[in-house]
């Protein structure tokens, strides 16, 4: 005790906070994807900080500086956005957040702890020390009406994230009763995407892209919402996600063609109708492959005797083996519309089903939607559908990234147009 009496707490901080800093920049600056630069953070810049709490006493203005000052450190090299959910930041990846730790947080949490422990010791030395600790460390163990700082869990923070207008659609459609939220969440906790990317990500996700509609209510600068691209009402992140007819030619059918070529390379793969893999970008499917028994098809139209107006589906499989024939269509809908455009696209085939039985001399004709939302949720049936297609769960993951890196080509490309 009376050797921390002779601790200069004022250089001891600034040493602390010159340490701290000098590391998270050394950690920005690196190469690291987006998740390992966060856990980099939780494992080897954050103990800085965390080994003198209860130690050295900080104030919580100062914790709050300090978090602040890594938020804008962030925001300076792009991993934050400044009108992101800052609770999101601090929530664990598991559960849709961006999984780092809070300074705030951990002091108050550690003090409360070490607290405990002292007055619960039943050790004469434990004794001595909580009777002469009188306001000497940040425990104050003499202190019978010590104030308990507050301590924000995981599910507070979750429920202020909830209840915000723009940044709470996402959860919303996060924890939808149709959608799988562990599959939905694994970019964050699996995926390789470089920071930046991730936050830019994270930034579509909570609404706050700059768009028209966002500078007319939110910041009102008396900007007019008008698209920029197909001059309708309404410039809204949804619209350009996935809403605006202009892009849909272009943007929207080059992020779509991403998946439709996952899924047509590895059904080729399994089929032995090509021998290697090449990453999924670079893939230039056939219109036509054959094998003897196996016919893939990628957007081909097919002629039937009775006229039917869905006839080109993104990819047919025919397997003349198992007498049966798969068609697969892909869909990229926003959040809100996962369901439905799952049920459409199911309907959209009935009847090129039930033509294609006939034609083909087939038992069975199938229709096999994959539906991932521009924000990356997935439902949880598209296990079922990927296991009538005999592919394995793990091609989630590369559908996901294909999604969200085409969502933000997407933004990026949409938010350089002119006004």
């Amino acid at each position: 005790m009376s050797e921390a009496l002779g601790i200069n707490i004022t250089d001891m901080k600034q040493s602390v906070k010159e340490r701290f800093f000098g590391r998270l920049k050394k950690v920005l600056n690196s190469l690291l994807s987006g998740g390992n630069k966060v856990r980099a953070f939780n494992g080897w810049v954050m103990p800085v900080l965390m080994y003198s709490f209860g130690i050295l006493k900080w104030t919580q203005t100062e914790l709050d500086a300090l978090d602040r000052r890594v938020r804008t450190l962030l925001t300076a090299y792009r991993m934050h956005h400044p009108r992101s959910s800052v609770m999101r930041l601090y929530i664990p990846r598991k559960c849709g957040g961006r999984g780092f730790l809070n300074a705030k947080t951990l002091h108050n949490r550690e003090v409360c702890n070490l607290r405990e422990y002292f007055l619960a010791a039943d050790v004469g030395m434990h004794r001595d020390v909580v009777a002469v600790d009188i306001r000497l460390t940040p425990l104050s163990l003499a202190v019978e009406n010590w104030r308990k700082p507050v301590v924000l869990d995981t599910n507070d923070r979750r429920e202020v994230w909830q209840s915000k207008e723009l940044h709470g659609r996402f959860f919303q459609a996060l924890h939808g009763p149709d959608v799988d939220l562990e599959a939905s969440v694994a970019w964050l906790r699996f995926g390789d995407l470089f920071g930046e990317t991730e936050g830019f990500v994270c930034a579509i996700m909570d609404e706050v892209i700059m768009t028209n509609n966002y500078r007319r209510f939110i910041v009102k600068d008396g900007t007019v919402d008008i698209c920029r691209a197909c001059h309708r009402p309404g410039e809204s992140i949804r619209h350009i996600i996935s809403g605006c007819p202009s892009l849909a030619n272009g943007e929207y059918l080059h992020r779509h063609n991403l998946v439709a070529r996952i899924i047509h390379q590895q059904l080729a793969l399994k089929y032995s109708l090509v021998a290697l893999e090449v990453p999924y970008y670079r893939y230039v499917p056939d219109p036509v492959l054959d094998n003897g028994h196996i016919t893939l098809y990628w957007d081909r139209a097919i002629i039937t005797d009775r006229t039917v107006v869905a006839n080109k589906p993104d990819i047919v499989v025919v397997d003349r083996i198992e007498r049966r024939a798969i068609i697969v269509d892909i869909s990229v809908p926003h959040d809100e519309n996962l369901v439905k455009a799952e049920k459409e696209k199911q309907n959209k085939y009935i009847d090129l089903a039930r033509e294609v039985v006939d034609m083909w001399e087939v038992d069975s004709a199938i229709i096999v939607p994959i539906v991932v939302s521009g924000n990356g949720l997935i439902a949880k049936s598209l296990d079922e559908h990927l296991r009538r297609l005999s592919l394995g769960g793990w091609i989630k993951g590369l559908i996901q990234k294909a999604v969200l890196l085409g969502t933000a080509r997407i933004v990026r490309k949409f938010l350089s147009l002119q006004l």
